[in-house]
């Protein structure tokens, strides 16, 4: 079929194209009966019975080929059909017609970046730092017993985790069934991907029972973390010589090195994540790209419609948080756009290796098999988000040369 696709001549395809609202094209297409008549026939002489449905699925694919080859520009979202208009149909007897829109990506606007300030951390690792993960890796492989009481460093409680932003309908989220490990003075509190520093408020709390705590750090922003804690254990950390049986490390001196690597490791990676957000951020805010109105009123649609799935119980969203949800669309189709746009002006092609070095990278930070998070993203259907990882990596490494970076503590 393909050969003799490509002997098809497209030029007889009948094209209008309008510019609309910037960045949008609107095409109108109409192939003659005397195309279609040829491109059937071509198929049936292959082999190829195609339905209606079928064959007015290839034309609109032929169509659409060739008005983004006479377009002659890039696309980043993709042709749909015309809002408010039919699908082409196939007929023997009449020439397909229908009316697609296209956004058409920017070229331009990226000579106005001329240097991006960038704060990048630096991070010497202590013999403090060292032997506090060694205590945490003692913790982790030691005994555990159920207790009720006063909460202490290196206990682990379970517990519903609700974080709510005053005013706000419905809470930022709502983790069943989380593992929280208490952390000592100066160490964050983790939830999931979520951090404070509010974990001296865990601290000789007695449990089980609620635990509110206020994560207000400004007077215009203020929000409240609730954990329902419903039991608790106490960890007997093991002995060093347990730490080092587990990872077949010969000696306690070799065991330090490696978790001072692993320490500087995940500083690194942290930090590199902190200034590819800064970059992005500067991006954002600096460059001027034309946005599809129509993709940023799709997104904030979909938006709606997930917040409301995420509270059956309510039949509307507040105005508040339908503005919120548009600021929110309206940041996203950019960051999508500006990214694009740099993947293609600075060429950057992506590879397996590419991926797979990034399942790596994620795989050690959690400290798990690289299987188990090639797993993750397959079953979710993520691996597009993995894909825009390494783009934002790549993107960052090729515009160092305009960067200005200021060291901070």
């Amino acid at each position: 079929m393909s050969n003799n696709q490509e002997a098809v001549d497209t030029s007889a395809i009948q094209i209008k194209i309008t510019k609309l609202e910037e960045p949008d094209y609107c095409l109108e297409f109409e192939m003659p009966t005397e195309l279609i008549v040829d491109i059937y026939g071509r198929l049936k002489e292959g082999g190829y019975d195609y339905s209606q449905e079928q064959m007015s699925i290839l034309l609109s694919k032929i169509c659409l080929d060739e008005g983004l080859d006479r377009l002659e520009k890039n696309s980043i979202w993709g042709p749909k059909l015309m809002p408010g208009t039919q699908p082409g149909k196939f007929s023997e007897n009449a020439p397909f017609v229908f009316t697609a829109i296209v956004d058409a990506a920017p070229t331009e606007a990226f000579e106005e970046i001329d240097s991006i300030p960038i704060q990048r951390r630096n991070l010497e690792v202590s013999d403090e730092l060292i032997e506090t993960e060694l205590f945490e890796q003692r913790l982790s492989f030691g005994s555990r017993k159920s207790f009720s009481g006063k909460l202490a460093y290196g206990d682990e409680i379970t517990c519903k985790a609700t974080l709510t932003v005053d005013g706000n309908d419905s809470p930022e989220f709502a983790l069943d069934n989380c593992v929280i490990r208490v952390p000592k003075d100066g160490q964050p509190l983790a939830i999931s991907a979520f951090k404070c520093d509010k974990g001296e408020q865990l601290r000789g709390v007695n449990v089980p029972g609620n635990i509110s705590i206020c994560l207000s750090e400004q007077q215009d922003t203020s929000a409240t973390l609730v954990l329902d804690v419903s039991s608790a254990e106490r960890i007997t950390p093991c002995s060093i010589e347990h730490v080092l049986e587990q990872y077949g490390t010969p000696n306690e001196t070799i065991l330090k090195a490696q978790i001072k690597l692993s320490l500087q490791r995940n500083f690194d990676r942290e930090n590199d994540k902190n200034m590819r957000n800064q970059l992005f951020n500067y991006l954002l805010e600096n460059i001027t790209v034309p946005v599809s109105q129509r993709i940023i009123e799709g997104r904030w649609e979909d938006m709606c419609k997930e917040e409301l799935e995420k509270n059956p119980e309510q039949s509307e969203l507040s105005e508040e948080i339908k503005n919120d949800l548009r600021t929110n669309a309206e940041a996203s189709v950019k960051r999508r756009v500006v990214t694009e746009c740099f993947k293609e002006q600075l060429k950057i092609i992506l590879s397996e290796e590419d991926v797979q070095e990034q399942i790596c990278d994620i795989a050690e930070s959690r400290r798990v098999r690289p299987e188990e998070v090639h797993e993750e993203f397959v079953s979710g259907d993520k691996m597009h988000i993995l894909a825009n990882m390494v783009v934002d990596k790549k993107i960052f490494n090729r515009l160092k040369d305009k960067m200005v970076f200021t060291d901070a503590s």
